[in-house]
């Protein structure tokens, strides 16, 4: 009997072709920049030079951070597209068309993110959409805030700070009258105006807070809490601003002016931040302790 051949099978390269999934997002994203290409660059420019939008060049970077961290769930999706993302790319197309021809960036922006949040369910469906809406989401503090809404946020925010002031002065010992959004000291007059309204820094510690959460925490009702703790934090410290402005100025009118005035702010803004991070921790331990003391 003759013995058996075997054929031995050479190995064989076969390069892998490019995935399909990879091609529609890098075509979407070519298009999406086709598109809203003036938009974008108007905005960047904003961004940039705006004392106001510091949050706005760190909004895109930690988007794309986390997108890239996740980039598997587009190229390749767990999820499968729906239908639904036709009427979302065409409500976006809409208000796309109606903000040029308005002249509108807001609706604009807005149009761009509607469009990417269409590709999103496009791509991966509802399932994606989910998992991107926090990135998403972070696009929101790229936009300024329009100038119909900025009056009507700030002249309360005025109020309420310069009220909060009055307050505080008092406590001190100092003499004050207040007129409107006017502190009359006995040294100094002090005009709380828009600029010193604190929406700057609310806006900015919000967004802060969300990165830091969506990082640090994974309960979604710490996570609430530790934006809305922004809020109050953030008038906190505008009132101490505006209260240690009157006190430097009985001192050292120049302190209250210029880059003192700036640094003032910026100190302000990490002193909010280290009070909403000194609660979280303080939470966290709280039910650490709680739940050891349960075990036991």
């Amino acid at each position: 009997m003759l013995p058996e051949c075997t054929a031995v099978q050479q190995p064989v390269t076969v390069r892998e072709p490019v995935a399909p999934a990879r091609i529609h997002v890098l075509l979407l994203i070519a298009l999406l920049f086709a598109c809203y290409l003036p938009m974008l660059r108007v905005t960047a420019q904003f961004i940039w030079q705006s004392e106001e939008m510091a949050h706005g060049l760190f909004a895109p970077l930690v988007a794309l951070y986390l997108v890239w961290n996740q980039r598997d769930a587009l190229l390749r999706p767990a999820g499968l597209p729906t239908f639904w993302s036709l009427p979302i790319l065409a409500f976006a197309a809409c208000l796309g068309v109606m903000a040029v021809l308005a002249n509108s960036t807001t609706f604009s922006r807005l149009a761009f993110l509607i469009s990417l949040a269409g590709c999103t369910v496009l791509i991966g469906g509802w399932r994606a959409l989910r998992q991107f809406s926090f990135p998403l989401s972070l696009l929101v503090f790229t936009f300024p805030i329009p100038d119909v809404l900025y009056g009507q946020l700030t002249q309360p925010l005025q109020l309420l700070a310069t009220a909060l002031s009055e307050f505080a002065f008092e406590l001190l010992g100092f003499s004050v009258v207040r007129d409107g959004n006017l502190l009359q000291l006995a040294h100094m007059k002090l005009s709380v105006v828009e600029a010193c309204s604190g929406l700057r820094s609310l806006i900015t510690l919000i967004f802060f807070c969300m990165v830091y959460s969506k990082f640090f925490e994974n309960r979604w009702w710490l996570r609430c809490g530790i934006v809305s703790l922004a809020v109050p934090a953030a008038i906190l410290v505008n009132v101490l601003r505006i209260t240690a402005t009157g006190v430097l100025g009985k001192y050292n009118q120049v302190w209250t002016r210029g880059t003192y005035h700036e640094f003032l702010g910026w100190t302000g803004f990490f002193v909010g931040f280290s009070l909403v991070l000194l609660a979280h921790l303080a939470t966290r331990r709280a039910f650490r302790l709680a739940g050891g003391g349960a075990a036991r």
